[in-house]
This record gives structure tokens, C-alpha cells and sequence, in this order.
């Protein structure tokens, strides 16, 4: 699981094709598809670089001040280890 604090970088062997509703990560290895809508975009954009989460959950969580910190906290990290999972995403000394 991704935990808050938790180093995590994009792999950088997927390919992000952006359409106008959203993006699509491909893993040309495995043959994996993933569907981003426009929040998974800045996430995937932001680990571009080795981040911490808490940076960004700060980072969605200005984009949207409606929206409960923890709620954004625990949906963050959630959709973090689900591209870890997939094999999109590094974490820890992997980063």
C-alpha cells in the first residue's frame, strides 16, 4: 500500500495519451490500459519526478477546497497503489 510521505515516480516505460475527456496510460510491456479522467491526469503529471504524496494530496487539495482533506487524502493514495499494482507507478527507494 502507498502510504502518506511515501516517495512515489512514474515508470517511465508507460506511454500517457491524453484525449479531450480524460487520458489513457498504456504499458507497451504487459499490454495494460488504464483510463485517467482529469484529476488522475495532475497526479500522473506531478510524479512525473520522484514527489512525495503528501505533496500531492496538498496539490489536489487546493484544486479543490469543496472537497474534504481526508477524503482527498484517502482517495489519493487509493489511486496511487492502484497504479502501483498495474506496474505504472514506482514507490520507496524504487523512486
Amino acid at each position: 500500500m502507498v502510504a502518506k510521505g511515501e516517495m512515489v515516480r512514474i515508470n517511465p516505460e508507460i506511454v500517457l495519451r491524453e484525449e479531450d475527456e480524460g487520458a489513457f496510460l498504456f504499458d507497451p510491456d504487459s499490454g495494460r490500459i488504464c483510463y485517467l479522467n482529469e484529476v488522475g491526469i495532475t497526479i500522473w503529471k506531478l510524479c512525473r519526478k520522484p514527489i512525495e504524496t503528501d505533496r500531492i494530496i496538498t496539490k489536489i487539495s487546493s484544486q479543490y477546497p469543496e472537497i474534504k482533506p481526508e477524503q482527498i487524502s484517502k482517495d489519493c493514495l487509493s489511486f496511487l497503489d492502484d497504479l502501483k499494482d498495474f506496474g505504472f507507478l514506482a514507490t520507496g527507494a524504487e523512486a
